[in-house]
C-alpha cells in the first residue's frame, strides 16, 4: 500500500515562458528530481482518467503492452499546490485520511500515536535504509523521540507545555487543507451501480460519487465512474470495527478473563491486532491508559511465561513475530523447561523496529509486571536477548532502535535487573548449602529461626532454588 501525490506548481510569470513544474510524492517523500513542463490549463470541462492512459492515445497505437492490476484507494484532486508536509501529513495519517474532510474520520492529534503507526509504514514500504533516514529525507527527523511517555517525563515539552506538545502541530504534520479546494473526493464507500447502452451493447459500471460535494459548492467536479471487470471494494478491518465500539480498552475483559498462559497469549494478540498502524486506537492505549491498564491486569493474573512475553514485545517492536524462537531451534538441544531460547538469527531480527515507547515503558520495563521473584531466569535472559535484537549489528535499523531504548534508560533498567538477579542467584545458593534441594515442598522449610523469629530470608531462598536461581560455579583448576 502507497501514497502517491502529483503536484502541477505552474509558473508565476507565464508570459516570461517559464515552464511548470511537476512533482511527484511517494509516501509523503518527493523523487529525486522534478520534470520542467510547458504550462496549461485544464479547462472547466476537461476529463481525467486515473489508472488507465487516455483513450485517444491507448487507440492512436503509442501505447502498448498490458496494464499491471492494481487497487485504487481513495483520490483526491486539489485546486491549491501541496508540499513536502503536507505529503508527509497525509501519508502519516493512513488510508483513511480523505475522511478528515467530511466528518466521518476526524484527524486524530497525538503524534505519539501518529508517529507510532508511521514507523511501522515506513518499515514496511520498502524504502532502503533505516527508519531514521526516512524521516530525515521527510523533514521531519524530531519524530524519532515522539512517546506519550517522554512527555510524563517533561521531553518534548511535558505536560505542562498543554496538549499542543503532543499535537501533529509540534513537528508541523497537522493536516490544513481547506475542504473548498478539493474539486473532486472518491471513495469506495460511496458508490452506486448502473447499466450504460452503447452502440447497443450493455456495459457494466459503477458510478462514484463525488463526497466533496458535502463542503465544496460549485467548483467541485462531477461523479467518477468505473468501467470494465474491476470491483468496488469498502474494507472495514479488525482494527476500524474495535475503534467504532469504543476502543481497545472495551478488550481489557477477557485479558481479565484468561485463565492460562496460552489464553492470555490469545487474548494479548487479540488487542495488538487491533492497534496495528491504526492512530485511534493507538491513542487509546498510549494518552488514554490502556497500557497501564494492560500492566495492572498482567501484574494480577501472575500466569507470565514466554508465550505471554514475546507478545508484550510484539507491541513495542515491529517485525517480530512472537514464538519464531522456538521454530528457529526446533531440532536444537535444550534444557528442559528453558524458555530462553537460543542467539537470534539475523533474518529474524535484521528488520526490527522500535516503533512504541509506552508499550516498552508499561509492558516491559516494570518490574512489577516481570516478578522475578516469582519466574526463573529464563525470561529475563530471554528479554534480553530479544533487546541484543533489536541493537546487534546487522540490523538495519540498529541506530535507530539504540537512541530510542536509551530514551527509557535502558542501562538503569538493565543494572536494576542484574543487582536483583545477582540477590537471587545467592539466595538460591544459600538455600542449597542448607541441603534443600529443587523438588522439595515449601512446607519443609523451617518457619521460624533458632531465635523464634520468622524465617523469611530461609523460605525465601527455597523459592528462588524451586524457581532455578541456582547455578554451580566452574571448576578452576
Amino acid at each position: 500500500c502507497h501514497h502517491i501525490q502529483l503536484v502541477y506548481e505552474p509558473p508565476r510569470r507565464s508570459i516570461l515562458g517559464k515552464k511548470a513544474v511537476i512533482t511527484l510524492y511517494i509516501d509523503g517523500r518527493p523523487v529525486e528530481s522534478d520534470a520542467k513542463v510547458e504550462a496549461f490549463n485544464l479547462p472547466p470541462t476537461a476529463r481525467i482518467h486515473i489508472g488507465v492512459p487516455n483513450p485517444v492515445l491507448a487507440s492512436s497505437g503509442i501505447v502498448r503492452g498490458s496494464l499491471p492490476p492494481w487497487d485504487l484507494g481513495p483520490a483526491l484532486l486539489l485546486s491549491s499546490v501541496l508540499g513536502l508536509r503536507d505529503a508527509t501529513a497525509m501519508y502519516t495519517a493512513g488510508p483513511e485520511f480523505p475522511g478528515i474532510f467530511w466528518g466521518d474520520r476526524p484527524q486524530r492529534l497525538s503524534l505519539a500515536a501518529a508517529a507510532t503507526a508511521a514507523f511501522v509504514m515506513l518499515a514496511e514500504n520498502g524504502e532502503k535504509g533505516s527508519v531514521a533516514g526516512a524521516l530525515r529525507r521527510r523533514k521531519v527527523p524530531s519524530m524519532e523521540a515522539v512517546g506519550h511517555v517522554m512527555r510524563e517525563r517533561g521531553f518534548g515539552g511535558g505536560p505542562i507545555a498543554g496538549p499542543e506538545s503532543d499535537s501533529l502541530s509540534a513537528v508541523g504534520l497537522l493536516c490544513k487543507l481547506a475542504p473548498e479546494n478539493i474539486v473532486f473526493g472518491f471513495r469506495a464507500s460511496s458508490s452506486s451501480s448502473f447499466i450504460s447502452s452503447n452502440g447497443g451493447r450493455n456495459h457494466f459500471a459503477r458510478r462514484l460519487v463525488n463526497v466533496s460535494r458535502i463542503t465544496s459548492g460549485g467548483s467541485a467536479s462531477t461523479d467518477a465512474v468505473v468501467y470494465g471487470h474491476s470491483s468496488i471494494i469498502s474494507p472495514a478491518c479488525f482494527a476500524d470495527n474495535v475503534q467504532w465500539i469504543g476502543g481497545p480498552n472495551v478488550l481489557m475483559p477477557i485479558i481479565n478473563a484468561a485463565q492460562s498462559s496460552s489464553s492470555l497469549a490469545l487474548s494479548l494478540r487479540m488487542i495488538r491486532e487491533s492497534v496495528r498502524r491504526h492512530p485511534p486506537n493507538l491513542e487509546m492505549l498510549q494518552a488514554g491508559g490502556g497500557y497501564r491498564m494492560l500492566a495492572l491486569l498482567l501484574r494480577q493474573k501472575r500466569i507470565m511465561d514466554a508465550n505471554v512475553l514475546d507478545q508484550c514485545f510484539a507491541f513495542a517492536v515491529h517485525g517480530f513475530v512472537p514464538g519464531f524462537q522456538e521454530k528457529d531451534n526446533k531440532g536444537k538441544s535444550n534444557s528442559k523447561g528453558d524458555s530462553s531460547g537460543g542467539p537470534l538469527s539475523k533474518v529474524a531480527t535484521h528488520r526490527w523496529v522500535f516503533a512504541d515507547l509506552d508499550a516498552m515503558k508499561y509492558l516491559l520495563l516494570n518490574h512489577q509486571v516481570w516478578d522475578l521473584n516469582g519466574a526463573g531466569p529464563e525470561l529475563p535472559l530471554r528479554l534480553l536477548t530479544y533487546f541484543n535484537g533489536l541493537v546487534v549489528a546487522h540490523s538495519t535499523h540498529a541506530a535507530f532502535n539504540s537512541r530510542r531504548l536509551h530514551l527509557l534508560g535502558i542501562i538503569r533498567w538493565t543494572l536494576h535487573l542484574m543487582l536483583e538477579a545477582t540477590e537471587l542467584f545467592a539466595a538460591g545458593a544459600s538455600a542449597a548449602a542448607l541441603g534443600i534441594k529443587p523438588e522439595d515442598p515449601l512446607e519443609r522449610v523451617p518457619r521460624l529461626t533458632p531465635e523464634g523469629a520468622p524465617n523469611r530470608s530461609g523460605i525465601a531462598a527455597a523459592v528462588a532454588l524451586k524457581n532455578g536461581w541456582f547455578a554451580k560455579p566452574p571448576l578452576v583448576s
